[in-house]
């Protein structure tokens, strides 16, 4: 396939789907083909906001296929509603990108993977914190080896964030709204993968959440390495970036992620002194951040559009992303019953 522009069909102008609008508007890899929303009011809106033709809006999924030609079509309606639309999409051989979670249970998440295998077409979830070059740059620094097999890993992410609407109303809005950005880092970052879980999560007196918004989780992952997680979306004091606050051990030394900036702390001095790309300061190395030619949302399309082109699985797929949810729905599982919980139990429906 040439690398023409693919064509794509929004479904879901709500929210954060709004801004993803402007996100394939810019893609040099995507031509909106339609968009897509029950309320038609916000259909009249993105149109004369975005400047589109209002030939292009419809109210379902099923008017927009019968009338327009398109390539794929992007997921951002709830995730309750992700099988439902995902499915259809699929059946109708569109490509599709959905926003995390690839859905709400691992069976829906099941029956998307399953109609994507069934019609030979591509399924990615949108992790767009992947695709960022801080991350990419620790990814790299694993890669090399630089600090050894990973041991102990340990994440802090605080943010105060004012959300109104469905996130105040989830039972475990960071858990299920945030972290997964944080539990698919540990897997498609790091590169571990996660064998047990046990989780707690509770909400502080001056939150603004109806459910918990703090939780505390610990992970062993596959090769006996332990990841500590603590995460608030209430943080009354210091706050991270949306990517946390990392330290990453292993048995040649530490890297510290935070702030967009990597440094490499390795065990033995007389390693500290030179890393090719990084610079020493006070026997530590700073390291440069790899080039991107897109990061987040944009990388996300084009990853996606590169799968398609090239006939291959993206990046963070569905299949893939069954890993990730399935450390969210663990994590929920074990604050239900305050137990370890083996993800192999979650992944079986």
């Amino acid at each position: 396939m040439s690398k023409e522009q693919l064509r794509i069909i929004q479904v879901g102008l709500g929210g954060w789907g709004w801004s993803w609008t402007q996100v394939v508007l810019d893609s040099p890899h995507w031509d909106l083909a339609a968009i897509v929303d029950l309320n038609q009011s916000l259909l009249d809106k993105a149109c004369d906001y975005y400047r589109l033709n209002p030939n292009i809006a419809f109210k379902s999924l099923t008017d927009a296929i019968q009338n327009v030609q398109a390539d794929a079509a992007l997921i951002v309606v709830p995730p309750d509603y992700h099988a439902e639309v995902a499915i259809e999409a699929l059946e109708n051989k569109l490509h599709c990108i959905v926003e995390k979670p690839l859905a709400g249970t691992i069976s829906d998440s099941l029956k998307i993977v399953e109609a994507a295998e069934r019609n030979g077409r591509k399924l990615m979830v949108s992790q767009n914190y992947r695709f960022k070059r801080a991350p990419q740059t620790v990814k790299k620094v694993i890669q090399q080896n630089v600090i050894g097999e990973l041991g102990s890993v340990y994440i802090n992410f605080q943010k105060s964030p004012r959300f109104t609407g469905f996130r105040t109303e989830m039972d475990e809005p960071l858990i299920t709204d945030m972290a997964i950005h944080h539990f698919d880092q540990i897997r498609g970052i790091l590169g571990l993968e996660p064998v047990s879980i046990k989780a707690y999560s509770w909400n502080p007196k001056w939150s603004w959440f109806k459910g918990n918004a703090v939780a505390s989780v610990l992970f062993e992952m596959s090769n006996g390495a332990v990841v500590s997680y603590t995460g608030s979306w209430v943080s009354r004091g210091w706050e991270t970036t949306w990517d946390g606050d990392w330290r990453i051990q292993g048995e040649e030394g530490e890297i510290y992620w935070a702030n967009n900036q990597v440094i490499v702390k390795p065990h033995d001095i007389f390693k500290s002194v030179f890393m090719e790309g990084a610079i020493e300061s006070n026997g530590v190395l700073i390291v440069d951040l790899v080039k991107l030619e897109a990061e987040e949302r944009w990388a996300s399309l084009k990853e996606f559009a590169d799968s398609i082109r090239e006939n291959r699985e993206p990046e963070s797929s569905g299949k893939d992303n069954l890993k990730s949810l399935a450390m969210v729905l663990g994590v929920i599982e074990s604050v239900k019953t305050d137990k370890t919980v083996l993800i192999q139990d979650i992944l079986k429906v």
